[in-house]
């Protein structure tokens, strides 16, 4: 969330996104000016490497909770033996059920009015967040404020994150609900996973569960009652938690308006309420994980923002003319789930940056930059 109104007030400034290294780490660290990616310790608890082993589908899903900056994931599975067939009877009746539980997590997504505490886990850090979430004429209305660490608020309206790129776990349960289950179902086979306790409440845990190596796994916690997610896990392609979000104290009785005004005098306001933008870029990604589509397409000072989904997943291309100062630069940031992956190339004897920036793995990173060509 608070990584949203960073990166939103760098576009509209008109500051050089992708053509800063400085600013390129800073989208994934929204209140501290990180070091330079050449000095990223790779086996520091705030980095997490990717490789690039395959896991198979059919089987579940390892944790490693030795690895540095890993998260444990305590969600309990069911036992499976990945020899035995499927039974068809079994796997419709499955089907059906998780369903109808992401339709009643979108019905709680769209309409729940709650407050509550949340913690945040990420990069090796945990924060406490105040969440208050209402709807107000139709439009939903967030007022997040951290209770830890430097003191940051935002409140946002609408629901349209999926037009800019957005690291707010609760935006991303909202994309799942959003997109339409047959389109997030060719990228995600989802999976019953039991139940837990969350908040005091009883819950039905959900993984949704990559069909390929490009993207990052889910897991959901939602609530037995109302379908709204509790807690939810972004999970690598290694099978390790690199982000948690979860409620320790939920109310869910309507919300009066003065909860959603700012506390604090130096809060930002995001406005989700307009659609997203339908400019056209003169660049090409010849490459995107299957599924993946351009949502939006906004032009900066110095060169073009795409964002791309798959209706879970979400992640920005920027593409701009590469200033002096980083004439021989290219590298990436890695912190929890976002990477930062920044390349150059040169079209016309004009050399550009490409960066891309999201809560994708980064092998998937480094290739969607390779692939981006001038159309035509």
């Amino acid at each position: 969330m608070a990584n949203l109104v960073m990166r939103e007030s760098l576009i509209r400034s008109g500051v050089r996104i992708g053509g800063s290294l400085l600013l390129a780490f800073s989208l994934l660290s929204p209140l501290l000016l990180a070091q330079t990616l050449d000095g990223i310790d790779a086996n520091a608890a705030t980095t997490i490497k990717l490789d690039r082993a395959s896991i198979p589908v059919a089987s579940p899903v390892p944790v490693d909770t030795n690895a540095p900056g890993a998260i444990a994931v305590e969600t309990t599975t069911a036992a499976s033996n990945p020899q035995a067939s499927p039974d068809p009877t079994n796997t419709r009746v499955l089907n059906n059920e998780v369903e109808q539980w992401l339709g009643k997590l979108a019905q709680a997504v769209n309409e729940l009015e709650y407050s509550g505490l949340v913690t945040f886990e990420h990069a090796g850090l945990l924060e406490t967040l105040q969440v208050v979430r209402a709807v107000r004429s139709g439009e939903q209305v967030e007022r997040v404020r951290y209770l830890s660490g430097t003191p940051r608020e935002l409140i946002s309206y609408g629901s349209g994150g999926h037009c800019t790129y957005n690291a707010s776990p609760s935006i991303r349960t909202s994309l799942l609900s959003a997109a339409g289950q047959q389109q997030v179902q060719r990228a995600y086979q989802f999976i019953l996973r039991g139940g837990e306790r969350i908040a005091d409440r009883e819950t039905v845990v959900i993984e949704a569960r990559p069909r390929d190596r490009y993207r990052l796994g889910l897991v959901v916690s939602l609530d037995r009652e109302t379908g709204l997610p509790l807690k939810s896990m972004l999970v690598s392609t290694q099978g390790r938690v690199l982000e948690r979000y979860q409620f320790v104290q939920l109310d869910l009785s309507p919300v009066k308006d003065f909860a959603l005004q700012a506390v604090s005098s130096n809060a930002r306001r995001i406005d989700n309420r307009n659609g997203c933008d339908a400019s056209q870029s003169r660049w090409q990604v010849r490459w995107l994980p299957e599924g993946f589509k351009v949502v939006s397409v906004k032009p900066l000072s110095d060169g073009d923002m795409l964002v791309f989904s798959d209706g879970l997943g979400v992640f920005t291309v920027f593409v701009q003319r590469l200033g002096p100062e980083l004439e021989d630069f290219e590298g990436r940031a890695i912190r929890g789930a976002t990477v930062a992956y920044m390349d150059r190339m040169e079209v016309n004897g004009v050399a550009y940056t490409v960066t891309v920036v999201g809560e994708i793995p980064d092998a998937t990173a480094r290739r969607v930059a390779s692939s981006i060509v001038e159309k035509g």
